[in-house]
């Protein structure tokens, strides 16, 4: 099960928490709610902090998601500290690729800055 929710936080930077299990059957879900802030926002950061499990299917999102905002130039974060993230991240070559950061407000600072 996976639940993605989108808050908006005091700095005006929406906030996206992702909790649960991000793998073949769930990253459609994650997807299109990539896509609804891809859509409506110029910045955003993705706390993935609640993931259990991060399969390649959810890593497919993350490189899309890259893309995306490298096309259109904008600027997002992903918050990723627990190793059910960052082990994936880390042995596909992605840890080094994507703006990652341990914590909320160091993604915030990285996306408003």
């Amino acid at each position: 099960m996976l639940t993605v929710d989108v808050q908006p936080h005091p700095r005006g930077i929406p906030l996206m928490r992702v909790l649960g299990d991000v793998d073949l059957a769930t990253a459609p879900v994650f997807q299109r709610a990539v896509q609804e802030q891809v859509a409506q926002r110029k910045r955003f950061v993705v706390d993935m902090d609640g993931v259990d499990f991060l399969s390649s299917a959810g890593l497919a999102v993350l490189v899309d998601l890259r893309q995306q905002m490298e096309d259109q130039s904008l600027k997002w974060a992903v918050v990723a500290a627990r190793q059910t993230v960052t082990r994936p991240l880390e042995i596909t070559g992605l840890l080094a690729v994507l703006p990652i950061f341990d914590t909320v407000p160091a993604a915030l600072d990285a996306v408003t800055g």
